[in-house]
């Protein structure tokens, strides 16, 4: 899967070109640095305070940005930020199990709440223009607030898949088998392999993107009561 700078080098429409560019804009400056500051802040809660010392319970994008996995993001739409440093034993509320689980938990959720915020952005911004001049200027930009929101829940659908290094693997990790783990674990860099070759392919984008669509309606069926 080309990325907006593969896709200007190779001369495609430059619509696309433009989308792409904003896709990896919208991951870079919104969904990743929000995710990780409520993931911190949520590891905060429950007694760590690991991320905030490392300085990244922020919503600053610069101090997310992993700038290898920003360039892959440009070149082949597939990359990612700077991890968020947990010490799971710092968490004393909770069990360490009941923590990661939590912390994950928000890191999907985070997700789905900035979709949702920047959906009633939308609307709120398109309902207050919408009789003024400047309306075509408003729409396109209410669009784009649209389509940020559907990334967003597509990165949460996405960190849902059960395997090393998702958070939706920490979600199902303690209801698998003893033998099931063991192995996972041992194969994680093979079966993280797998994944990565199933998403840069475009395989698994019909189901994600199918049940991302399914969350964002839903997002905009409560926000109904705008406009």
């Amino acid at each position: 899967m080309k990325g907006p700078i593969l896709q200007l080098i190779s001369g495609e429409d430059m619509t696309t070109v433009i989308l792409s560019f904003f896709s990896v804009f919208v991951l870079l400056f919104l969904c990743f640095p929000f995710r990780a500051y409520m993931k911190a802040w949520v590891a905060k809660k429950l007694g760590d305070d690991t991320a905030e010392n490392a300085g990244m319970l922020t919503l600053n994008p610069l101090v997310h940005i992993d700038l290898m996995g920003a360039l892959c993001m440009l070149l082949c739409c597939f990359g990612w930020s700077r991890p968020t440093p947990i010490n799971l034993s710092r968490c004393r509320k909770y069990s360490i199990r009941k923590s990661a689980i939590l912390i994950s938990l928000m890191g999907i959720m985070s997700l789905i709440i900035l979709g949702l915020i920047l959906i009633i952005l939308s609307k709120v911004l398109y309902l207050v223009f919408k009789t003024t001049e400047a309306i075509e200027t408003v729409s396109m930009i209410s669009g784009a607030l649209s389509q940020a929101a559907l990334i967003s829940v597509y990165i949460a659908v996405l960190n849902l898949i059960p395997v090393p290094g998702f958070d939706g693997y920490v979600l199902i990790q303690g209801l698998l088998p003893r033998n099931a783990a063991i192995f996972i674990e041992r194969n994680s860099n093979i079966i993280n392999l797998i994944v990565l070759v199933l998403l840069v392919s475009g395989i698994l984008s019909g189901p994600l993107s199918f049940l991302s669509a399914i969350i964002y309606l839903g997002l905009d069926l409560i926000t109904f009561w705008i406009g």
